[in-house]
């Protein structure tokens, strides 16, 4: 009972997603709200890196998983101030972002000095992500990225049977793909 009665709870705070979609977070299905707020979920994913040696050297620095195929896969997202932390582990290796709302109604998403910029689409059974800029992060100041060094993020979570498919693919100009994970996550339940 103390389960059900932290979620209900949970569903009436106000959400980073629900404030960047307004009145369009209703129109998602109840399971992609439900993984775009502060919960567990786990599933299983095939991850698959970019090919070559500056591929490679980038996905080092920027700590990507390793490939492989029907990997297990958890997700926490936690609340951080007005924005939210999302931990996605896959296998054993962990990969964590920082996400907050811009002023101008966008999702930034940062992973280590970079800042990616989104604007979210709600569509048919999901959400769609729209990159629109990259930033480099330096202390207090962000210096956006030259075309040629940014990356470009294509991402998507839809309603399936059994819970959300999810589709990441990242890439850059200089080296073409560098990561793409995807898979089907459904949430877990919090212990009381």
């Amino acid at each position: 009972m103390a389960a059900n009665h932290t979620t209900l709870e949970r569903e009436r705070e106000p959400s980073l997603y629900a404030g960047l979609l307004g009145p369009a977070w209703m129109g998602l299905p109840p399971l992609v709200r439900r993984l775009h707020r502060e919960g567990h979920a786990s599933g299983r994913f095939t991850i698959r890196r970019g090919p070559g040696v500056l591929s490679a050297l980038i996905g080092w620095l920027c700590r990507f998983p390793p490939d492989g195929q029907d990997v297990p896969t958890r997700l926490v997202v936690r609340r951080e101030g007005a924005g939210q932390c999302w931990e996605r582990t896959f296998g054993t290796h962990a990969l964590a972002t920082a996400q907050r709302a811009r002023e101008d109604g966008r999702l930034v998403e940062q992973l280590g000095p970079v800042e990616c910029v989104f604007q979210l689409y709600a569509e048919d059974q999901g959400l769609i992500y729209e990159q629109v800029g990259a930033w480099l992060r330096l202390g207090p100041w962000s210096v956006p990225l030259p075309r040629l060094f940014t990356p470009r993020i294509e991402a998507e979570a839809v309603e399936v049977t059994g819970g959300m498919r999810v589709r990441v693919h990242i890439g850059a100009a200089l080296v073409g793909g560098l990561l793409t994970y995807e898979g089907v996550v459904t949430p877990v339940e919090e212990a009381p």
